[in-house]
């Protein structure tokens, strides 16, 4: 995609301007057309450029220089018609398939027995309370039942570092490989398999390159790959242990992501009811719900994880430019997510009488956030690295 910045710069900055533009390779960017000026007022040149960024990492370093230096800078993209065109016409074929495939799937309740306890301990999202805890915009949880342990999504590992994040997060926290039992893969995503090269090689990766898992279990929405291992394609509902169960893959067509194929965990805690651990939530909310009903015959106790509801925003702001109300929401760009549709949402959420709301900010907003505490003053809270979320059946 490509991408026009509007700069404007201080005149006493014009010096430093040209001088970083001079002495500026960017990786992972094509300028399109290089810096122009629009036009020059007493104290500032305002300007432009349009450039197609690799990917959004390269978008951000390229221009926070410019930032640094004191520039105003403001970022829109740039729709083209004929490739909008084809993108419309991919999109509702990709819409009409999913919905298509939606209507056609039929499943049997399930009865998947009961954990007396479980816990949610957030390792890898957008905000944390803890100073020696490293932030991304990605999402990884490690869920305890009583009897086994699971790594839910493993981040995103935004620098391609090792240790990443996840790795360091782990330790803190006193997590070991050694404990997880079973990895489950919600969508074939960067912010969920370790980064955007994984996704490209239907695999995932907990850090800059892949580790031995010995023996763990892998159950993944698509089929994918692993070194080492034979991950288990879950499309239909899948059992892992007593009480925890994939709910099956639901797919929604993205507007620039694509066919988009996701799972979510169900978790039966014993007097209480199903705790969803959801991914991204591209399955949108009613469809979560309804997939719900007609597995269990337990009432749902709570909703854990991301939703997609960057409402007004989103985590990331590149100047101006929140990508996360473009990519993702399954709708067409131009017309993102609104109040009235939360509004929606959050009508049908009230239906079920939750106990429990668990957001997670790596993929919503901070009007969201708000709005959703205003309507779950007891029972909405925010996920947070390091900050467990317990439910047990004596409580």
């Amino acid at each position: 995609m490509k991408y026009i910045a509007f700069i404007e710069i201080p005149k006493a900055n014009m010096d430093e301007y040209l001088e970083i533009w001079k002495n500026s390779v960017p990786e992972g960017i094509k300028i399109i057309l290089p810096p122009q000026v629009l036009g020059i007022t007493e104290y500032n040149f305002s300007g432009l450029v349009i450039f197609e960024p690799k990917g959004l990492n390269n978008l951000f370093y390229f221009l926070e220089e410019y930032k640094s230096a004191g520039f105003k800078i403001s970022l829109s993209p740039i729709w083209e018609n004929t490739k909008i065109t084809k993108k419309l016409e991919e999109y509702r074929e990709g819409k009409r398939r999913a919905e298509e495939e939606w209507e056609t799937n039929s499943f049997e309740k399930l009865d998947i027995g009961c954990t007396s306890s479980l816990e949610i301990v957030p390792l890898i999202d957008w905000k944390t309370d803890q100073e020696d805890m490293e932030v991304e915009p990605g999402v990884s949880y490690l869920v305890k039942t009583d009897e086994m342990i699971l790594l839910f999504d493993v981040g995103l590992n935004r620098e391609g570092k090792h240790p990443s994040s996840l790795l360091n997060n782990m330790e803190q926290l006193g997590v070991s490989l050694k404990d997880i039992d079973a990895i489950v893969i919600s969508h074939n995503h960067g912010d969920h398999v370790g980064g955007g090269e994984w996704t490209k090689n239907k695999t995932f990766s907990l850090t800059k390159t892949q580790l031995d898992l010995g023996q763990i279990k892998v159950y993944t929405p698509v089929p994918m790959t692993y070194p080492g291992l034979e991950p288990h394609y879950s499309y239909d509902p899948t059992s892992i242990g007593k009480g925890i169960t994939t709910i099956g893959v639901i797919s929604n067509q993205l507007f620039l992501g694509g066919r988009t194929p996701e799972q979510a965990l169900a978790v039966n805690v014993e007097n209480k009811g199903i705790v969803l651990i959801i991914g991204c939530g591209h399955q949108t909310i009613p469809k979560l719900l309804h997939r719900t009903e007609v597995l269990f015959s337990e009432p749902l106790y709570g909703l854990v994880g991301g939703l997609h509801l960057p409402v007004e925003g989103g985590p990331i702001d590149l100047f101006g430019f929140h990508p996360h109300q473009v990519f993702g929401t399954g709708k067409e760009p131009w017309n993102p997510i609104n109040k009235m549709e939360l509004q929606e949402n959050i009508t049908l959420l009230q239906q079920y009488n939750l106990q429990l709301i668990a957001l997670s900010p790596h993929d919503s907003s901070e009007t969201s956030m708000k709005i959703l505490r205003k309507n779950f003053p007891t029972t909405f809270r925010e996920i947070k690295i390091g900050d467990p979320i317990r439910i047990s059946s004596g409580q």
